[in-house]
């Protein structure tokens, strides 16, 4: 008998073709990785993959494989799904896997509407990077994911249900406080502070800026933050310029302690999702928070306008 866990280790190196790249997402070793795939390719008796250096590419066996293996994890999150209304009563529990941003500023602002409506619900919330929370809903380890990155995953279901900006905040006595707009080549004057490498918030800052003829290399990055309150904290501090979420920078602004200031070719919006496990949600606490969810684009702040170029923005 096959185990899952070899077959869901298969499966990310499949996706990938790269072991090493596998190893980082399942949080796992290469060797290990290639310890559980190599166990596997003996149990089977059959070559899965042809690998060249630390990539790899499916042979037949393996491709035939990988189809049968979709489905399998299709079918058991399809299970797993209609098996929850059964254990939902009072008192039962919801699990939720957030990324930092969305589990720090927006479910404090829906959940008291969740334990108005389930007074004895008891709610956990893990936060993680969008790669951790997918891993917590595929190991069930929670029951719905909100991410901020874009996720493609044929095995999961994933619905965008809000769009936030990531803003250019500046201090109150900062010399471009009284600009309208700011175009991106300004932006390498002035010390910048960003999330850490290989966040995505910095890569759809460094992707803006990338369009707009900035490249990462020009920035003045001498201080890298891994929080957004700390970026926000080190803005009003006089330490450089900055980008945060716009659903984060309401106490601030209210304060008048940062300025925000539109971009040229602006503003830098991401689309944040909900990602459930195959199958129907019938009911119950999960389904209360998917609606207080989906309306969040209904009763939130109104979009940024876009603007192509200072001239347009005056009008």
């Amino acid at each position: 008998m096959i185990e899952n866990f070899k077959l869901h280790v298969f499966r990310v190196v499949a996706d990938s073709l790269n072991f090493s790249k596998a190893a980082e997402e399942l949080h796992l070793t290469q060797p290990a990785i290639t310890s559980q795939v190599r166990t596997l390719e003996e149990g089977l008796g059959i070559a899965l993959f042809d690998r060249i250096g630390r990539n790899a590419k499916l042979t037949p066996a393996g491709a035939t494989l990988l189809h049968y293996v979709r489905q399998i994890e299709i079918l058991t999150n399809e299970a797993v799904a209609a098996l929850a209304p059964f254990g939902i009563k009072e008192g039962s529990e919801l699990n939720i896997g957030a990324s930092h941003t969305i589990g720090n500023y927006l479910l404090p602002k829906i959940l008291p509407k969740m334990l108005g409506e389930w007074p004895k619900l008891r709610i956990h919330v893990s936060t993680g990077s969008s790669s951790d929370v997918l891993n917590a809903l595929i190991n069930h380890e929670v029951s719905v994911g909100l991410i901020e990155a874009p996720a493609h995953r044929p095995d999961l279901k994933i619905e965008r249900f809000f769009e936030d900006e990531l803003c250019l905040i500046l201090p109150l006595n900062h010399r471009w406080a009284k600009k309208s707009i700011l175009r991106a080549a300004e932006i390498i004057q002035e010390p910048i502070l960003l999330r850490e490498a290989g966040s995505g918030m910095r890569r759809f800052v460094e992707e803006y800026l990338e369009r707009n003829g900035v490249l990462r290399q020009q920035l003045h990055t001498t201080i890298d933050l891994n929080s957004t309150e700390a970026i926000i904290s080190s803005v009003e501090a006089g330490l450089g310029i900055g980008f945060a979420p716009r659903m984060a920078l309401e106490k601030s602004l209210r304060a008048g302690a940062v300025k925000v200031i539109a971009l040229e070719n602006g503003p830098i919006s991401r689309e944040l999702s909900i990602v459930l496990l195959g199958g129907p949600v019938n009911g119950g606490p999960l389904t209360e928070l998917l609606n207080l969810l989906r309306s969040l684009s209904r009763i939130s702040m109104p979009k940024p306008k876009r603007v192509g170029n200072a001239k347009e923005f005056r009008k």
